[in-house]
């Protein structure tokens, strides 16, 4: 019992990426129609994130991404700089979201 024991805390003490926050992103400004989920989707992959973009009925874009939030701060400062010639961010409003399963890849969503 002993060995089974000591090696199932150690897991236990191991992060994972289980351990990674679930952040939404609302972004509002020229977002809709000029290629920025495309924007989103591929600065997303250079930096290896995980989640997804889509529009909303109120011409902002949601941006659910799952990863600590230093990434998240860092994905926000690089997003404007990474954007189609033709977009324009006025805002970003960041929220962190609770029970939200596991996610792989990045997806634009429709």
């Amino acid at each position: 019992m002993g060995f089974f024991n000591k090696h199932r805390n150690k897991r236990k003490s191991n992060p994972t990426n289980d351990s990674k926050e679930t952040w939404q992103l609302t972004v509002s400004g020229i977002v809709q129609g000029v290629g920025f989920r495309w924007s989103v989707l591929n600065l997303a992959q250079k930096m290896g994130m995980t989640g997804n973009v889509r529009n909303n009925s109120d011409e902002t874009v949601t941006i659910t991404l799952q990863a600590e939030l230093s990434r998240v701060n860092q994905f926000c400062a690089e997003l404007p700089k990474n954007i189609s010639q033709f977009a324009r961010i006025s805002n970003i409003k960041k929220e962190k979201l609770t029970k939200v399963s596991k996610m792989s890849g990045f997806h634009v969503l429709y």
